[in-house]
């Protein structure tokens, strides 16, 4: 095997690899590193336009065509921008005709890999010889910017079904110094069914009610008055700042975070039988009461063996089974925090893949976004099916409990 031949197959292992951090090996089509691709070539072809239209004031854009770009990812359907004369085409799109070769893998993946990292792009960018100038890499990273600022600052519903929250902890560069950060993650799902991810925020530091304040605060300055349920982990403090923010929607503390937390507190055999009659009880309680009082009865058992575990966690019996009061065709959508922590799941790859920590906020934050735009192409693209059955029993219990309220003040 020649040195050509050796760096081919190195390469089409390394690639293998990124898309089995992206992709379940058993999905033959590895949509989520297609979709990552896809969505980033739309963003840096927009970019390219607006760069070439700030030169050639007697030329203006004229919408896209669709094309698609065989790569060893897959075949990419992307969105090519154009405009009224024809003289503009994208540089970072290989040559007509061309077939795609190793170098231009390697460009999507830097992409991917250094997540917008200036110093990382204008090397890749300038290795390849395509024609940007320094001033024009920044042109393009600027509307990336500003993509995700509007995305940030953007005007919300005035009410939603629910919001699933978790903070992301991970390390970020700021500066010359990389510093612990927290990320906010807030998914929402709306009353018809659609999730979105509300807000991203990012902070440095540990998780704190403080910051999650500010959270709730702008979500409300942005239009979001109403929700019929909060979902969270039981993190210090975060039960008084929902209260405060959304006093009269309910809050489900992860169910599955609880689960774990007996495995830590008590032996395995106690552990064991008392999940296993945590999930009896979930899913053969009738309701919010029923399942209490089963709950606490549980708890009860066990009082004299784990005296401080069992008396905190029975005194939130109503925070762990707040989705009991929900039809059922709902609870499993409601119950833990897994829809949030899946979006987190993914930045973390990108983390590892980066060495180890980002770049700065806006590397990280950009990700989040760009994996937003992904599952609202894809896994998000027609609701929750169980909700969107259930449209009618989430608008009447939200007639009831906001409605009655105003009226009643």
């Amino acid at each position: 095997m020649n040195k050509n031949e050796i760096y081919e197959t190195a390469k089409n292992m390394a690639v293998e690899q990124v898309l089995n951090m992206y992709c379940s090996k058993d999905d033959p089509n590895r949509p989520a590193l297609k979709q990552l691709l896809e969505n980033l070539l739309d963003c840096f072809m927009l970019s390219e336009r607006s760069v070439y239209l700030a030169k050639n004031d007697n030329d203006k854009g004229n919408g896209f065509y669709d094309r698609k770009l065989a790569t060893p990812v897959g075949s990419l359907e992307i969105s090519v921008p154009r405009t009224r004369t024809g003289n503009f085409r994208p540089s970072i799109l290989p040559d007509r005709y061309k077939r795609v070769d190793s170098s231009y893998t390697d460009l999507l993946m830097s992409l991917v890999v250094n997540g917008y990292s200036e110093s990382s792009l204008v090397q890749t960018l300038k290795a390849l010889n395509l024609p940007y100038s320094e001033n024009e890499i920044l042109k393009i990273k600027e509307d990336l910017k500003n993509e995700l600022q509007l995305f940030k600052q953007r005007e919300l519903p005035t009410s939603a079904f629910a919001l699933i929250i978790d903070g992301y902890h991970c390390e970020v560069k700021d500066n010359s110094k990389v510093k612990q950060a927290t990320c906010y993650v807030v998914l929402g799902i709306d009353l018809e069914g659609k999730k979105d991810i509300f807000g991203v925020y990012t902070f440095f530091g540990k998780e704190n009610k403080a910051d999650w304040m500010k959270v709730f605060e702008d979500l409300i300055t942005r239009g979001l008055k109403e929700i019929l349920i909060v979902i969270s982990d039981d993190f210090p403090g975060i039960i008084d700042a929902v209260k405060l923010a959304y006093p009269l929607a309910d809050h489900q503390l992860c169910f599955v975070h609880l689960q774990r937390n007996v495995r830590k507190h008590m032996t395995k055999e106690d552990a064991s039988a008392f999940n296993k009659s945590l999930d009896r009880l979930r899913i053969s309680s009738s309701d919010f009461d029923e399942a209490v009082l089963k709950f606490k009865e549980l708890c009860d058992g066990y009082l004299s063996k784990y005296p401080r575990f069992i008396k905190a966690i029975s005194e939130k019996a109503e925070f762990y089974l707040a989705h009991m009061k929900y039809p059922e065709e709902l609870r499993k959508h409601i119950y833990t925090t897994n829809a949030v922590e899946s979006v987190n799941s993914m930045i973390e790859k990108i983390r590892v893949n980066s060495g180890g920590y980002f770049q700065s906020v806006e590397v990280l934050e950009i990700n989040i976004y760009l994996q937003r735009e992904n599952l609202r192409r894809t896994k998000w693209k027609n609701g929750v099916p169980n909700i969107r059955k259930c449209i009618n029993n989430i608008t009447q219990l939200y007639n009831l409990r906001y409605k009655l309220e105003t009226q009643n003040s």
